[in-house]
């Protein structure tokens, strides 16, 4: 069913829950398994005119980390059998960047972590698996970190009840 899964990662936990689950998700279907990291971009300076800073130094640092990261997931799923790629894109382009390597690679699906932010954070930080899941015409799915919450099954215990009603014969 999915021949083809690729993950993005970024180095934040969330992208680190999502990893093992593509690794699974990749190993149940016989898939190939793509493990992508975005090279941000240099910082933008906002003024009369916008530019940004042309700094090869911290553009080949900021691979090199990608990189690193990228070998640093290889180790952690035990597999040489991943294929590893690093690709130049960035805020606001990552979406766009992990939507171009889905179409290039064929992929089947995308596995990504997500922070699942609503409402106003959501509006001001935007949401890059928001904007891969529009971009791909392939299904996404998001790893959200679990919430130190009840259950919905605890819930209920603790929902009011009515008492019994008894009644005499």
């Amino acid at each position: 069913m999915f021949d083809h899964i690729l993950v993005p990662i970024d180095g934040s936990p969330l992208s680190a829950l999502a990893l093992p689950v593509a690794a699974e998700m990749a190993r149940c279907h016989h898939s190939t398994l793509t493990v992508l990291y975005v090279v941000p971009p240099l910082p933008i300076v906002y003024g009369e005119s916008a530019y940004s800073f042309s700094d090869p130094e911290a553009d080949a640092r900021a691979k090199a980390e990608g990189v690193r990261l990228l070998e640093d997931a290889r180790t952690a799923l035990g597999s040489p059998n991943i294929s590893l790629l690093c690709v130049q894109g960035g805020d606001p382009r990552t979406a766009q960047a992990i939507a171009d390597v889905a179409a290039e690679r064929d992929c089947s699906l995308v596995v990504m972590g997500t922070h699942g932010r609503s409402g106003l954070d959501h509006f001001f930080l935007g949401s890059v698996a928001e904007g891969v899941m529009r971009r791909v015409g392939v299904p996404v799915l998001l790893v959200r970190e679990p919430k130190a919450s009840k259950s919905v099954s605890d819930k209920a215990d603790d929902s009011p009840r009515a008492a019994p009603l008894e009644v005499n014969a």
